[in-house]
């Protein structure tokens, strides 16, 4: 049974670099998942998106969300928090901060001279979520010394291995 994350380490594993699978409630009832770039700031998940994105016209109707952010590679950890969306109008400190987090600062850098305008077409909002309830786990304890020490050279050797 994996371990919960207690709220610190939480906070922790949400300021990290991961990609969310954001949840929203599509016109017949049933669940739309996106997966997209956030930032976690003072227990509030911002999203950056057209705001004729099918994620802001689903939160328009109805705001209720899910948020699914996971490690990639073992051991698994992940966060599912569940909230309430609003849309809001788009941040200046968002549209410098999200890239910057994902691509670092000289990739950043090329993104807004470069790849901005053919990513970023038309006008932009800030989904903002505080989330109502988390559900976390954290299978680093049942992995053994030596499987953790065998997952962090694998990062470094040919994947045929």
């Amino acid at each position: 049974m994996p371990a919960r994350l207690s709220q610190s380490q939480r906070g922790q594993f949400l300021a990290g670099r991961h990609v969310a699978v954001l949840v929203t409630v599509g016109p017949d009832g049933s669940p739309v998942p996106t997966p997209v770039w956030y930032l976690f700031r003072d227990g509030v998940f911002y999203f950056r998106t057209a705001s004729d994105a099918i994620k802001t016209t689903n939160v328009r109707r109805d705001p209720r969300v899910s948020i699914c952010v996971q490690d990639e590679r073992p051991p698994y950890r992940a966060v599912i928090a569940r909230g309430t969306a609003e849309v809001v109008q788009s941040s200046d400190w968002l549209a410098r901060e999200m890239p910057r987090h994902y691509l670092g600062a000289l990739g950043a850098m090329g993104y807004r001279a470069a790849a901005r305008a053919r990513v970023e077409q038309g006008p932009e909002v800030t989904l903002r979520v505080r989330p109502e309830r988390y559900t976390t786990s954290d299978f680093s304890a049942e992995t053994p010394a030596i499987g953790r020490v065998w997952l962090r050279l694998k990062r470094f050797l040919p994947a045929w291995l």
